[in-house]
């Protein structure tokens, strides 16, 4: 295996400034990091993807982050797709997409009369997590409010097989995890970890869930939360007739002890993407679409302000200009008068 193996480039670089060096890896800042393997896929597309293209030729994209991402990570996003030759066109939260996928397929006739005002949408990746409520009314798509987890998901799961089955952690074992955990059926009883030597691991899968059982709690409480914030909204979330579903997608969306759990709490609301992996590209390429007539409006998922000095002392403070969910229909302006203290 790679020395300086790295298996979720989003998660390490959305934890670090553009500017800042990758743990394990000399001389290598975030945002090169981002823009190499940007770069190897572009290249990728033109060599070995259906499409007629030139290493030269522009390439537009829609791009889609974590709802949860800083302005940093957005803005590192954005430049390294461009540093590695592409030209982005829009910029999505990754549930506003799928979202727009999940319209697209089973909401197309929805009427106006309609009492579905919004549907979660419940994105368990490799490395994050996000849960939002996305607003389903006209022809728009609304982000209402979002959740998440900057650090939990599949990879979480990958490393917990390997414990389960007493395993150092490596670069290759947490591969062959991942291959392991992805062959699971729910009528799976058990997982064969094959680590390339020697007999498979047999692993009761039973214990496998029950050890997983309190990180998907934890997505679960971020969903708990994300309702709590409907109420806020002037949305009630007991109110089923409002709800057009929770429609689960993401990388780590097969595994089936988080299907078993959200089918237990959401019933038939609960939808499984068709293509969990590639929703969020689906929706992506929709609203890229003029002729799909797609008006989305996103919301501020992050507090927006400043730090600065603190009244007393010389700690600083941060001033959210702008509270999380903020919709801007608009110019918004923002008076603040500040007093020095040194």
């Amino acid at each position: 295996s790679a020395e300086h193996a790295l298996r979720s480039i989003k998660r390490v670089a959305g934890a670090l400034a553009p500017d800042a060096p990758v743990p394990g890896l000399p001389g290598v800042t975030a945002l090169q990091l981002v823009t190499t393997f940007l770069t190897a896929l572009r290249r990728g597309l033109v060599e070995r993807a259906n499409l007629d293209l030139d290493l030269d030729d522009g390439l537009e994209v829609m791009v889609a982050v974590p709802a949860n991402s800083a302005s940093r990570q957005r803005w590192l996003t954005l430049e390294a797709f461009r540093r590695a030759g592409f030209t982005p066109i829009g910029l999505l939260n990754e549930p506003t997409a799928a979202a727009v996928e999940l319209a697209h397929r089973h909401l197309g006739g929805l009427e106006r009369k309609s009492p579905k005002r919004y549907v979660v949408v419940y994105d368990l990746g490799g490395g994050t997590f996000d849960t939002s409520a996305v607003s389903l009314e006209g022809r728009r798509f609304d982000l209402i409010a979002s959740e998440g987890l900057a650090r939990l998901g599949g990879d979480d799961f990958d490393a917990l097989i390997l414990e389960v089955a007493g395993i150092p952690a490596s670069a290759d074992a947490l591969e062959r995890a991942r291959e392991a955990k992805e062959s699971l059926r729910p009528t799976s009883r058990r997982l064969l970890l094959e680590l390339g030597t020697g007999e498979p691991r047999s692993i009761d899968v039973a214990e496998l869930y029950a050890r997983a059982q309190p990180l998907i709690d934890r997505t679960l409480a971020q969903t708990d939360l994300l309702f709590d914030r409907l109420r806020q909204c002037g949305i009630d979330p007991d109110d089923p007739r409002e709800l057009g579903g929770v429609y689960l997608v993401g990388g780590a969306a097969g595994f089936p002890a988080v299907g078993r759990a959200l089918r237990a709490r959401f019933g038939k609301k609960l939808q499984l993407a068709p293509q969990p992996f590639a929703a969020t590209a689906i929706g992506l390429a929709i609203a890229a679409d003029p002729d799909a007539h797609v008006m989305i409006h996103e919301a501020i998922t992050r507090h927006f302000g400043v730090w600065r000095e603190a009244d007393a002392g010389d700690d600083k403070v941060f001033d959210p200009l702008l509270g999380k969910d903020t919709v801007a229909t608009g110019p918004i302006v923002v008076h603040r008068r500040y007093r020095p203290t040194h």
